[in-house]
């Protein structure tokens, strides 16, 4: 699968966790948005990253990234 089509998958599944996330009390959104933070800290992780796929790895860690900003703005 090629970059591209990762990050429309990722884009897709970000539209639709966000539109969840929003429709739950702010105690949930806090604990969803700690617990993210802490699988982006995870998959930063350098034993994660391989050389031979390091365009998709770092593709797939801006989108967490992102996406941790996103949900710690709802909590």
């Amino acid at each position: 699968m090629n970059v591209q089509t990762m990050l429309g998958m990722f884009h897709a599944q970000e539209l639709f966790l966000v539109s969840v996330v929003r429709s739950m009390p702010p105690d949930a959104r806090r604990r969803i948005a700690d617990e993210f933070q802490a699988q982006v800290e995870l998959a930063e992780a350098p034993h994660l990253t391989s050389s031979h796929d390091r365009e998709t790895a770092e593709a797939f860690k801006a989108h967490i990234r992102k996406l941790s900003i996103l949900l710690a703005s709802f909590s």
